[in-house]
């Protein structure tokens, strides 16, 4: 199937066609027809990373009412991110129509955005729970022509403990109204939400992506934890191109990892909810542009994120949720890229790997960190690689390749030196520091032998109520106790 037997409008096909667009993934092919026919609610399941965004905007757009001065739709994300995100798919596949749109989010000026809603007249608004809220409380969005309600990552809604939220804002919708929600799972409460609230609501479900998804390679990589940064930052060495999310559970967390990481020399951001909204953009700016190697997000931060092109996926240590663990490495082998997620676990955690097995129905095969000899290797290979532009250069050019006159002096200093006496300078000035950096910082010990919860505990607190304590009666009511004698060395 292709987008244009989907019978969307010219501007819509015209903005796909600009897009580079063509064929519609599963969730696109499954919901955009079922929505442009259908008038009632909606609930489709499908991973992050399958094009849901464009499963739902194509037929918000499609049969729009472009002369409304109301707010004619509101769409919901859980973070400011998600909501970025879902605003600029929005603004590229209605580029050729007349729509106005909007973000609302926490963190940004007020002014900008009540000036977008009531000045601009913005027909569609995409924001976060909180920020929505407070604009209906103050008078500032009105939604009683709201005529479509859209819930993006309603999961993740439920995580960061926003149903409530949701539900109080269903509230100010007008009686006539169609709600449309997306989720990647559909835990229980997610469940209720529709029973409750939603009418008579066609349900899809794809094929989860992440689980099937052969661009993907899942490793689990047994290491203390005191090791986890350690063993990160030898996978990166070997891997000098490449870029990363890393994947931690709480922002201190997040904040301690980065600055691990840059103390071993590696160009890493962290991305968590206690930065502005103006350190976020600036971290994943960074990150986009290739200027950071690693970014070091929490859960809730990375949605959002959307890079095609991410290399590998870093947990350090499995997620509390199972669910969390599929939302992760969903974010690398997109676009027909081969992506890599690698789990950092102790040996104690490793009871966990049957659930997250189960769960995406794929084996994690054990991952062997590369040794230092590898490691060095692919330094030196990286150094020749980045020398091979100008090495062509000089080769070109020869005797016409021009250098700054003070390369005299280089000249007279190394004139009395062979060629391999040179080379051997250069090789030792070079790579002699950064060696003894992978000798020293980067070495990881053998994780202690794993030991099954619980195994253990139980042994050494019988054996303690078993013995008596030197000095003490045995009997009941004694309260005195002598101490042993010192040993003298």
């Amino acid at each position: 199937m292709t987008f244009q037997e989907l019978e969307l409008s010219k501007p819509l096909n015209e903005a796909l066609l600009s897009m580079g667009f063509s064929e519609p993934t599963s969730i696109q092919k499954q919901a955009i027809p079922m929505l442009l026919e259908s008038k009632g609610d909606f609930v489709g399941q499908a991973q992050t990373g399958t094009g849901k965004t464009a499963a739902f905007i194509l037929p918000l757009l499609e049969g729009f009412n472009y002369e409304s001065d109301f707010v004619e739709s509101l769409i919901l994300t859980p973070t400011r991110e998600l909501a970025v995100q879902v605003h600029q798919e929005l603004e590229k596949l209605s580029k050729f129509t007349t729509l106005r749109s909007t973000t609302v989010y926490g963190g940004s000026s007020y002014e900008k955005q009540i000036k977008a809603l009531r000045k601009d007249k913005a027909q569609v608004v995409v924001g976060t729970p909180g920020r929505v809220l407070d604009l209906i409380r103050r008078g500032n969005l009105k939604l009683n022509n709201c005529s479509k309600f859209i819930i993006d990552e309603a999961d993740e809604m439920l995580n960061m403990g926003f149903l409530e939220d949701v539900e109080t804002i269903m509230s100010e919708l007008p009686a006539k109204k169609n709600i449309w929600m997306f989720s990647a799972t559909m835990p229980a409460p997610i469940k209720r939400l529709v029973e409750k609230n939603f009418s008579s609501p066609q349900f899809i479900k794809t094929a989860d992506k992440t689980l099937t998804n052969q661009d993907i390679k899942q490793f689990y990589c047994l290491l203390d934890k005191r090791d986890f940064v350690k063993g990160l930052r030898r996978i990166m060495a070997a891997n000098a191109q490449a870029n990363a999310i890393v994947f931690c559970e709480t922002r201190m967390e997040c904040k301690n990892i980065s600055e691990k990481l840059i103390d071993l020399g590696v160009q890493a951001l962290p991305l968590h909810g206690d930065l502005s909204q103006s350190q976020r953009e600036y971290a994943m700016g960074r990150f986009k542009a290739g200027k950071v190697q690693l970014l070091i997000c929490t859960d809730i931060a990375a949605r959002g994120i959307d890079v095609n092109d991410l290399n590998f996926v870093f947990n350090m240590g499995f997620p509390r949720q199972d669910e969390a663990y599929v939302h992760r490495i969903g974010r690398t082998g997109r676009a027909g890229v081969q992506g890599t997620a690698i789990t950092f676990c102790e040996p104690k955690e490793r009871y966990r790997l049957k659930f997250i097995e189960k769960k995406t129905g794929q084996a994690l095969e054990s991952y062997n960190l590369p040794n230092l000899n590898e490691l060095k290797k692919a330094k030196v290979l990286n150094e020749i690689e980045k020398m091979s532009g100008l090495k062509t250069a000089v080769l070109d050019l020869g005797e016409n390749f021009t250098v700054d006159e003070t390369y005299e002096m280089f000249h007279e200093d190394l004139k009395d030196l062979s060629k391999d006496q040179i080379l051997k300078l250069f090789y030792s000035l070079k790579f002699n520091k950064e060696f003894r950096m992978l000798e020293e910082a980067l070495v990881v010990k053998k994780p202690s032998p794993s030991r099954e919860r619980g195994e253990g505990k139980v042994r050494v607190q019988k054996r303690r109520r078993n013995r008596t304590a030197p000095g003490r009666e045995s009997g009941p009511g004694t309260q005195s106790r002598t101490r042993r004698p010192r040993r003298s060395n």
